[in-house]
């Protein structure tokens, strides 16, 4: 495995984006009241845990299926902006926050609030994969075959499309809130 940041092998342009946009958004805030954002980043953590479970098990199932290293890939990409604290200079200091036994900063907390839907959503599609593999492996234990899978690989170029529109939304709450607090 390379030396390099997690960030800097499984993240695009638009996840840099996505987290600046975070940090733009909600630094001030966090700064002043870390411990207000701590549910944030822990319902972060549970989606990315309970996510962790699903591609564990699907792994066990033993079923070679494409999407499931996409959605690995995605995982590792939330993962990533939890652990990006680590090396931005403009933060730097000791952990504001512990949440499962993981020291999170201004960068991690903004991310876990700005990627949070995407955390969700990797949740809800690898707890879905895991339902329908386990239902072909039943099936193929009991000699039935099942119809072409419905659940989808997750779009690349949609995704994009939904992260930039998100970052955008960040953006804007993070006005919001600026004007809020003036």
């Amino acid at each position: 495995m390379s030396d390099a940041p997690l960030t800097e092998r499984v993240w695009t342009a638009a996840w840099r984006r996505l987290q600046e946009a975070g940090v733009v958004a909600y630094a001030e805030a966090i700064r002043a009241q870390p411990s207000r954002f701590r549910a944030h980043v822990e319902r972060f953590v549970a989606a990315l845990k309970q996510a962790r479970t699903s591609l564990d098990h699907i792994r066990q199932l033993g079923v070679p299926d494409a999407r499931v290293e996409l959605l690995e890939t995605r995982y590792a990409v939330l993962l990533a902006g939890l652990l990006s604290d680590r090396g931005d200079e403009r933060f730097e200091g000791p952990p504001l926050l512990v949440v499962a036994g993981i020291g999170v900063g201004v960068v991690a907390i903004a991310w876990a609030i700005a990627a949070y839907q995407y955390a969700v959503h990797l949740r809800e599609h690898t707890a879905l994969l895991e339902k329908e593999l386990v239902a072909r492996v039943e099936a193929s234990r009991e000699g039935r075959t099942l119809p072409p899978s419905t659940v989808e690989s997750p779009s690349t170029a949609r995704n994009v499309g939904w992260l930039l529109l998100g970052g955008l939304a960040v953006g804007a709450l993070g006005l919001a809130w600026r004007g809020r607090s003036s």
